[in-house]
């Protein structure tokens, strides 16, 4: 973390500045959006561009930081899907006021994400990051009307490349289009790293619950856990043989050391 401190202290400089214009929920937006969150999205995307020996731009931190408001705005709409009561081991904004409360925030989040995004000043971009939001929808949609029925195979990566790796994607893609680097090349590391994050998530114990809660069948119920990680050590495999492409220098053994913790 140390090798993208001024990073991550700039998007979260730009988090906590976050204003919305109703005293009642503003501390609890602000102690949301900056409290407990590992970054991992700006974390990844930091680290990638540096390892490749890229420029980290006003305009990439900009990105990042409406990569994580969006992933933000997901979660407090996933509060209300799921009747979460605690997150990050805080109350969740709709157990502490109301869902409709969580979902408006949520909203707001999002129209302040759109803003940063059209001050890029880069349609690419911005269609980028529309594309990715429909496909969040989308896919929790489907992930909805298949409770308490066992995906398959296919149906799940879909899911998981829709609701966690789409984000990954449009925000190294973006990225690598605003510092010059090629983006196809960012969009498949972030697709393969996305889809390993998500099957990593359903491994834990307390996702394993509100999944069972929820009726939500991961891969661990239909392929069993040897077979899970065995599919998740096929994306490491990816992931690793992309990062040994990338010029030796400090950050690519940062990049290398965060894909061991997967």
């Amino acid at each position: 973390m140390k090798l993208i401190e001024d990073e991550l202290n700039a998007v979260n400089e730009q988090l906590s500045n976050i204003y919305i214009d109703n005293k009642i929920i503003l501390q609890s937006l602000k102690s949301f959006l900056t409290g407990g969150s590992k970054r991992i999205r700006t974390t990844v995307t930091a680290l990638y561009l540096k390892s490749n020996e890229l420029e980290v731009s006003a305009d990439s931190i900009k990105i990042m930081t409406a990569a994580e408001l969006i992933h933000n705005a997901s979660l407090l709409h996933d509060d209300v899907i799921d009747r979460t009561k605690l997150r990050r081991g805080k109350s969740t904004l709709a157990e502490e006021f109301s869902p409709y409360i969580s979902i408006l925030a949520g909203d707001y989040l999002l129209s302040i994400a759109t803003e940063l995004l059209m001050q890029i000043n880069n349609p690419k971009v911005l269609e980028i990051f529309l594309n990715c939001t429909k496909q969040m929808c989308n896919s929790e949609i489907n992930q909805f009307f298949l409770r308490g029925k066992a995906p398959d195979l296919k149906e799940y990566i879909e899911i998981c490349r829709g609701k966690t790796a789409a984000l990954f994607e449009a925000l190294l893609e973006s990225c690598a289009l605003i510092e010059g680097a090629p983006a196809q090349k960012a969009k498949e590391f972030a697709e393969h790293f996305g889809i390993l994050f998500q099957l990593k998530n359903d491994l834990d114990s307390a996702s394993a619950k509100t999944d069972a809660e929820n009726e939500i069948f991961t891969p661990k119920d239909f392929l069993g856990i040897e077979k899970t990680i065995d599919l998740m050590d096929n994306y490491q495999r990816k992931l690793q043989e992309a990062v040994c492409s990338f010029p030796d220098n400090i950050y690519k053994k940062g990049m290398e050391s965060l894909l061991s913790k997967l």
